[in-house]
């Protein structure tokens, strides 16, 4: 077979896919959903078996699929694949999920990120960059902080606890100022109730993540759309004792009285539900 002959066939064949509706649907789908065919596949595997991109790649397909058509359209313009997976991870955290927090290779294949805003008075590292307000607050409550071997005892929680719970939704309600010391007693002592506030990048760390799924990202979105809205609270709150001694006298005279009461329900199961007394 000389050249022309071949050229000839090639030009043939070319011509018969054209003509043929099933296979022009496969050149689309080839050119602008490549993973297709894999995906099934892919969903029963691992990520982390290729690199990063191609798990991008996969995750974006699965739960964002405005970033994967976008990926699809640079890699067939000739983007590079640095590139492209910057734009990827770019534009997951636009949507909330903090991409940008994992920069290892294999970040894709960790599962979905979560922030950890936590704080562990028995890791004064964990409190910055906040360290000094914070002192100022435990030292409220007794607490001093020394070194790397600081001791919590357990009934702080609970005096901090009590403290909390007397911050009751009528007065949180009537008064923002109370609403944010709720928040940032929720903060400082882990006991928010969401897990981004509460536990710390050691404590977040020895939790499975979250696998890639469009009803999980939800559920991150949801958790973390919470975290932010608690640690805006939170983080007005610790300016604001830090700021305005009256309140600061009047949440240190409440946490005494509580101390009071817990030193007399010693032994006893119930905790101390005592009323306290705020400024108007």
């Amino acid at each position: 077979m000389n050249a022309v002959e071949f050229y000839t066939l090639v030009d043939s064949v070319m011509s018969a896919t054209l003509a043929d509706p099933v296979l022009q649907l496969a050149q689309v789908i080839v050119r602008f959903d490549p993973l297709a065919i894999e995906s099934e596949k892919h969903d029963d595997e691992d990520y982390g078996d290729s690199d990063d991109l191609r798990d991008a790649l996969y995750v974006t397909r699965r739960c964002f699929p405005d970033l994967y058509a976008d990926a699809v359209m640079a890699l067939c313009a000739g983007q590079s694949e640095q590139r492209i997976e910057q734009y990827i991870r770019d534009g997951i955290c636009a949507q909330g999920i903090p991409m940008d927090a994992i920069e290892f290779e294999g970040a894709f294949a960790y599962g979905i990120p979560m922030p950890a805003y936590g704080v562990d008075p028995t890791d004064p590292d964990s409190l910055e960059p906040h360290r000094d307000q914070l002192e100022r607050l435990y030292a409220v409550f007794g607490i001093t902080l020394e070194g790397y071997q600081l001791d919590m005892p357990d009934h702080v929680y609970d005096v901090a606890f009590a403290v909390a719970r007397s911050l009751d939704e009528d007065l949180r309600e009537g008064n923002p100022m109370y609403d944010q010391l709720y928040w940032l007693l929720g903060w400082a002592f882990s006991m928010t109730g969401n897990t981004c506030v509460d536990a710390t990048w050691e404590i977040l760390a020895e939790y499975e993540p979250l696998d890639w799924s469009p009803d999980n990202v939800a559920f991150a979105k949801t958790i973390i759309t919470e975290a932010d809205d608690i640690m805006a609270d939170a983080l007005a709150g610790l300016a604001l004792i830090n700021g305005h001694p009256d309140l600061m006298v009047v949440l240190q005279n409440n946490v005494q009285i509580i101390y009071k009461a817990v030193e007399q329900q010693k032994g006893k199961r119930n905790k101390p539900n005592v009323k306290l007394k705020w400024l108007d």
